[in-house]
């Protein structure tokens, strides 16, 4: 080879070198975000988007720095507007869109605002995460200029997307340290491992696993329930919901989460240390109506929060009827203990609907929304005086789920809602009912003096269903008497009849001269408190081991509380039809407070 020949290859090779040091010194390219494509902007001599614009055309991108100059023919470089509109395919997942604008921006999709920053402003970046379902989606975005620089950006990333199963974790150590062991995709967390493993590459005894999943959820309550040997955690979108990281027997934990619609990241964890293995995960919508037996079902399942936004678990739980909703709480509370301001209810119930246009009232004090069938009528969910408001709804021929929620701030609580035609109510009523007579003078008299609080029931004894609650002093006339007159009956309300323990009372006038009333309890009503079970348990004829076995109930069985013992250690429910007592220590409550539960046993 000659010298010249020589110098010609490695020169040649120098270049290649080069080429490649350049390639492999450069960082990697991360794909651009998106920022549509033909957008129909409209640009205006004012900074209010007022009049016709000045001109229309097609802009590729909202990339815009015009600095001191104007953006277009016919419009200076000061107080102008702009307003640009483009249809995009978006997969669903949850997109952050990043803005940049110097002046004031606002932007929408599909109508719903998503970003409002409509103010004089050297130039700021928002971020703002939007969760979207797959298809086509109307994006708007609306500009003004006021005075010195001009510019404006607008692009998008997709950052979250569906899963498609929970993706697991497996680590041989107890505090997800490391690097896992065994990682695969499972469609589910429902596990009893006993005392084996999860897979001959985990450990038996001292593992841990994480699962991870961003499923899709409609807007609604949703009941968690996490159970685990040993020791479990829930996250959703990384907040921290359910955590009883420690060593414990086979114990379920349930939590109810509001949840807005669109993609939620879960992610249980869970540690084993020895003996048994076990850990299941499952969660459902917690609006009513629950899955009540008979014409039960029917009626309104109210829901009652301490807190102005629904979240957590509510107060109580109790059915109210199947009339309309028809409330004035403005000089009282819902219930004994419970707030008089700041507080909010929900109220769900199933009605048979002919089928035809309905015209649904509701008048509040101060915020409500009305649902059917998941479809917002009616949202006034807002800080207001007494107001009313009417929507037309074309129902079709069928059932249909009605569910109203409601909030109140401070001051008057009023909250009144019927539809007419009257089909599926008894009747609609307006507010403070229809005029009744008064009641028959029986010259007897009862006032509450031995107690804070007595509550007014069904019949005479504690096993008949709580109708409403009185306070000390209150006052009310009696027109008839149990025989051994421990129990009397009275009117109260709106001319309703219930019974009171006259041990409760100081008793004006002859109460022997009162009519004598026998009622028999029927069977136990239910209470609106409901029990999840976390272990199989026998289902029994009373409250004891000695007492016959009459069925059994599984792991996960959701159970109606109808009663239960002075000790609070066995319950009466009702499943599948069948009242019977379980054991109270494997039950968890999931719905409603035990307190509201009266002793049968």
């Amino acid at each position: 080879m000659t010298q010249r020949a020589f110098r010609l290859i490695m020169a040649v090779w120098c270049i290649i070198f080069s080429i490649v040091g350049v390639v492999l010194s450069e960082p990697p390219q991360t794909a651009r975000a998106d920022t549509g494509s033909n957008w129909t902007g409209s640009y205006f001599a004012n900074r209010d988007l007022q009049g016709v614009p000045v001109f229309t055309r097609i802009d590729p991108a909202l990339i815009f720095n015009w600095g001191l100059n104007s953006p277009g023919p016919g419009i200076g470089s000061s107080n102008w507007s702009a307003r640009w509109t483009t249809i995009q395919y978006l997969n669903a997942g949850t997109y952050r869109f990043t803005i940049t604008a110097d002046d004031g921006v606002r932007a929408y999709i599909d109508g719903q605002i998503i970003l409002d920053a409509w103010r004089d402003q050297a130039a700021t970046t928002y971020y703002v995460n939007v969760q979207v379902v797959t298809g086509t989606h109307a994006i708007q975005v609306d500009y003004y200029q006021g005075g010195g620089n001009a510019s404006l950006s607008v692009f998008w990333d997709y950052i979250v997307a569906q899963s498609t199963a929970w993706l697991a974790q497996y680590y041989n150590n107890t505090n997800l340290a490391g690097a896992p062991v065994l990682t695969r995709y499972e469609s589910k967390i429902d596990y009893f491992w006993g005392t084996g493993s999860p897979d001959p590459v985990v450990t038996r005894d001292n593992f841990s696993a994480r699962w991870t999943a961003t499923l899709p959820f409609s807007a609604a309550t949703y009941r968690f329930t996490l159970a685990g040997d040993d020791g479990v955690r829930l996250f959703i979108d990384n907040a921290t919901v359910i955590d009883q990281w420690r060593l414990q027997g086979v114990t379920a934990y349930s939590i109810d989460v509001p949840l807005a619609a669109g993609l939620h990241t879960l992610r249980v964890e869970y540690f084993e240390a020895t003996d048994q293995a076990i850990v299941r995960f499952d969660y459902a919508v917690a609006v009513g109506p629950p899955p009540y037996p008979g014409t039960q079902s029917d009626q309104w399942y109210a829901e009652y929060f301490p807190n102005p936004n629904l979240q957590g678990s509510p107060s109580f739980i109790r059915l109210e009827g199947l009339s309309g909703i028809n409330y004035n709480w403005s000089q009282a509370s819902p219930a004994p203990g419970f707030p008089q301001q700041n507080f909010s209810v929900r109220w769900t119930r199933r009605v048979y609907f002919p089928g035809r246009p309905y015209v649904f009232y509701l008048t509040v004090d101060d915020g409500a929304r009305l649902y059917i069938d998941t479809t917002l009528i009616l949202d006034e969910w807002r800080v207001q005086g007494v107001s009313s408001y009417r929507k037309v709804v074309d129902l079709t021929e069928g059932y249909h789920i009605l569910r109203l929620e409601y909030f109140n701030n401070l001051y008057q609580s009023v909250i009144n809602m019927t539809w007419d035609p009257p089909n599926g109510q008894a009747p609609p009523m307006p507010p403070g009912g229809p005029p009744q007579p008064p009641p028959p003078s029986t010259g007897v008299t009862a006032t509450v003096t031995n107690a804070s609080f007595l509550n007014i029931r069904a019949g005479p004894g504690i096993s008949f269903e709580i109708l409403s609650v009185a306070s000390r002093g209150n006052r009310f006339a009696v027109t008839g008497r149990n025989p051994d007159n421990s129990w009397l009956r009275i009117i109260f309300g709106n001319n309703a009849t219930g019974w009171v323990s006259a041990f409760y009372t100081t008793v004006s006038g002859n109460l022997n001269s009162l009519p004598v009333v026998n009622i028999l309890p029927g069977p136990p009503r239910l209470t609106g408190v409901r029990g999840k079970l976390f272990s199989g348990l026998r289902l029994r004829t009373g409250p004891g081991t000695y007492f016959p076995q009459i069925g059994s109930l599984e792991w996960g069985a959701v159970v109606d509380i109808v009663g239960r013992n002075a000790s609070n250690t066995w319950l009466q429910v009702q499943f599948g039809g069948v009242t019977g007592w379980i054991y109270a220590p494997y039950v968890r409550i999931v719905a409603g407070s035990l307190f509201n539960v009266p002793i049968t046993g």
